[in-house]
């Protein structure tokens, strides 16, 4: 079955509540007034935006008491409000997708800073999609648009020194794939059953700011290798 994930929020896990509470009430244990506060999404949010949850974060020792999809959404958003981008939503996707990468679902694990994302090229997309039905043209699409997300997005040097190395296109030629990727599949009447139809063509105006913070977040905290 084919699934597009958009959102972090909605994956997130009473570890990360509890490690919510944990921060702000200094391990005192639950707070009614806190969770009276999660259930509220505009109050959650600048929960999750402030600055003393995000640097608890960066200094978790223990990575397993917080969920991927907490720790994506809390370094994504802080990136990308930094790079000017303040759309909860986009942020909200763009650490759903790198969520996945992360946890091998949509895309696999990377190693010594070297991506596994099943294509790399552009003409393996193309190749792909020969012969595909409109149905399955769109999840291609998709995963064309998250998989060179991610790719120019934690991996530039990879891009870098294999254009450098073989001639490949680089960055920006990969950025831009993966931006017609996603108005492409925006357009699409899938679109509207997966709740894309206006998170992608924000998404890919903003794509550059976007790849960007990306590229500072994964310098700054992931040490993914170069």
């Amino acid at each position: 079955m084919h699934t597009v994930s958009t959102s972090c929020r909605e994956r997130f896990r009473p570890q990360d509540f509890t490690f919510i509470e944990q921060v702000f009430t200094g391990g005192r244990g639950p707070s009614a007034d806190l969770q009276s506060l999660f259930e509220d999404p505009d109050s959650l949010l600048a929960i999750l935006d402030h600055d003393r949850l995000s640097q608890a974060v960066l200094e978790q020792p223990n990575p397993l008491a917080i969920s991927p999809e907490f720790y994506f959404f809390v370094l994504v958003r802080r990136s990308m409000k930094h790079s000017g981008i303040d759309d909860a939503e986009i942020a909200d996707y763009v650490a759903a997708t790198l969520a996945a990468h992360a946890g091998g679902r949509s895309m696999g694990s990377s190693r010594g800073g070297q991506p596994d994302l099943g294509f790399t090229y552009y003409v393996d997309f193309l190749r792909e999609l020969e012969g595909l039905s409109d149905y399955d043209r769109f999840f291609l699409e998709v995963q064309c648009g998250n998989q060179f997300l991610v790719l120019t997005g934690l991996f530039p040097k990879f891009l870098e020194h294999r254009a450098e190395r073989r001639g490949a296109p680089g960055v920006n030629y990969y950025e831009g794939v993966a931006r017609s990727a996603f108005l492409a599949a925006g357009d699409h009447p899938l679109a509207d059953e997966f709740a894309v139809r206006t998170i992608y063509p924000r998404l890919a105006e903003c794509l550059s700011e976007t790849r960007l913070a990306l590229n500072r977040m994964a310098e700054d905290y992931l040490f993914l290798g170069s």
